[in-house]
Parts: structure tokens; C-alpha cells; sequence
């Protein structure tokens, strides 16, 4: 039997990629004008637009969600809960408490990221339970590729970080007159570490790609996730670029959802990748 694998809609899979990879997904929820509504399995099943014109808070999934989540997924083995950073979503607290609530074997990992960065961790574990690893094993290998998971992003606008209390509004209003584009890193753990800003998007996606491209191991596969918040041409982008010096093992566009939008804005983008090591091998494609 395969071991089961349950992950929060800040992973930003589309349904078919999950259901294809044998991923359960819940969905988080969102508080927009004062209402709750969940987010959907799909990122894009609510615009960007919609969340930066109302939305103010999200959580995570209730319990009972989580609960019937894993029984969906378990097969006989277990189920391995994934879940956003905890310091964007109380996800990960909900799914604790709907582990202790079942006598089925349950596991929950903190993945430490989110988006593009959530959802290559998930594949990355829904393929080895595919492959037949344990239920600790499983646990395992997502503590490890969450400690090597990387996600850069950039914002065009600040007013959504000023507005959910991650950036002083007088430094926001700077920031927008003036036209710069923040570039950050996601680290583990839920810290965000500023890197230098770009002062026009082109430089911006160039600081992305830059960045990912210092990160460079020779011997190692790439998985990486082009992340956007409805402009998928600016993702597909992105893709192409990094395409055109190495050919990933794993390659996808992942939709910040509204639950993510709702922290840094619509015009955001943005790429997550990790490195894995091939016994004896070589880089996936020589520069």
C-alpha cells in the first residue's frame, strides 16, 4: 500500500497535478470583507484582484476539514500531512489536532515555505510515497527538501504588504512613487530576508534569475515552480529562462493563491526550486 498524502491549498497545485500525483488538498480559508470563504482547491478558482480589493486575514483549515482530508487519503499505511510556514496560517496547528483526533497513523510537517516552494516539497514526497518509502520515511525526506527548498520573490506594489502589517505604510507609500520592486527570499521558518531591490520589473526578474543562478550545483537534478498571481505570462516566463540553461526534473507554474495574495498584493512573482543530488551524475545539462 502507499502511504497518504494531504497538503494545504497554499501549496498552489492545480487540482489535476494534485489528483495525477495522489495529493489531497484542503482548502484555507479567506476573510474577504469581513466573510469567510474558502480559498478553493484551486489557487485560481478566486482572482487576485478580488483578494487585494478585500481581503484582510486568512487561516488555516479547520480540523474537521483536515480530518476528512486524511481519511480521504489513507490507504492502510498512514497519512503524511503537509502544510504552509505557520507564521502565514495556523494550518499546521489545525492538522496537529486532526492527527490526535484519529487513531489512524498521522504525521504533520511544517514545510517552512509556501506557494511554489510548499508545492515542491509536496511532490517531491507524494513521488516517494509513490515509490513505496514509509510513513517515517516520508517524514524524513520532507524535512529534507524543505531544508533545501529556496523561493525568491518580487512585489510591484507595496500596498498589501503595508496593509497586513508587514511593512510600515510610510515606507510602502516611498516605495511606490518611486517604483521599486522589493526583492525578497522566503527562508525557512517564515523569515523574510530582503534582498537588493530592482528598480524596474525587468531588473527585478533579473535579480530572480540572478539569484537562482549563484545557487547552481553541479551533480544535481533541478525541480523548480514559477510563481505569479495571474499573470502566467510573466511565470511562463521565467521558465523559459531558466529552460534555456538547465532542463529541470521538475518544471510547473504555481499560482500564488488568495490566501498568499492577501499578504503581498497581485503583482507579485516569483521562483522556488531545490537542488537534489544524483549519486555519481552529472548536471542535468552543461553551460
Amino acid at each position: 500500500m502507499i502511504v497518504g498524502v494531504v497538503a494545504d491549498s497554499a501549496s498552489a497545485l492545480e487540482p489535476d497535478l494534485a489528483a495525477a500525483n495522489g495529493v489531497v488538498v484542503v482548502p484555507l480559508t479567506l476573510d474577504v470583507a469581513g466573510a469567510e470563504s474558502g480559498e478553493g482547491t484551486s489557487p485560481s478558482e478566486k482572482t487576485a484582484a478580488t483578494v487585494y480589493d478585500g481581503a484582510t486575514a486568512t487561516s488555516g483549515p479547520s480540523p474537521g476539514s483536515f480530518l476528512t482530508a486524511i481519511e480521504e487519503a489513507d490507504r492502510g499505511d498512514g497519512v503524511v500531512v503537509l502544510t504552509v510556514d505557520r507564521r502565514f496560517s495556523s494550518s499546521s496547528d489545525s492538522a496537529r489536532v486532526a492527527a490526535a483526533a484519529t487513531d489512524r497513523r498521522v504525521e504533520v510537517v511544517d514545510t517552512g515555505t509556501a506557494a511554489g516552494g510548499e508545492a515542491l516539497v509536496v511532490l517531491a514526497v507524494a513521488r516517494a510515497a509513490r515509490a513505496g518509502l514509509s510513513l517515517d520515511a516520508l517524514v524524513e525526506h520532507a524535512d529534507y527538501v524543505s531544508g533545501r527548498v529556496r523561493l525568491v520573490a518580487a512585489v510591484g506594489d507595496l500596498t498589501q504588504l503595508a496593509r497586513s502589517g508587514r511593512l510600515p505604510r510610510p515606507l510602502a507609500s516611498l516605495g511606490n512613487a518611486v517604483g521599486v520592486h522589493p526583492v525578497f527570499e522566503l527562508a525557512r521558518g517564515g523569515t523574510i530576508r530582503l534582498l537588493r531591490p530592482g528598480l524596474s520589473e525587468r531588473a527585478a526578474r533579473d535579480l530572480l534569475l540572478e539569484t537562482w543562478r549563484r545557487s547552481r550545483q553541479p551533480g544535481h537534478r533541478l525541480h523548480v515552480a514559477a510563481m505569479h498571481a495571474g499573470e502566467a505570462g510573466a511565470a511562463a516566463e521565467l521558465l523559459d529562462a531558466v529552460a534555456a540553461e538547465v532542463t529541470p526534473a521538475t518544471s510547473l507554474m504555481a499560482p500564488f493563491g488568495p490566501a498568499m495574495v492577501a499578504h503581498t498584493g497581485p503583482e507579485i512573482r516569483g521562483l522556488a526550486w531545490w537542488w537534489e543530488p544524483i549519486p555519481g551524475g552529472a548536471d542535468a545539462r552543461q553551460p
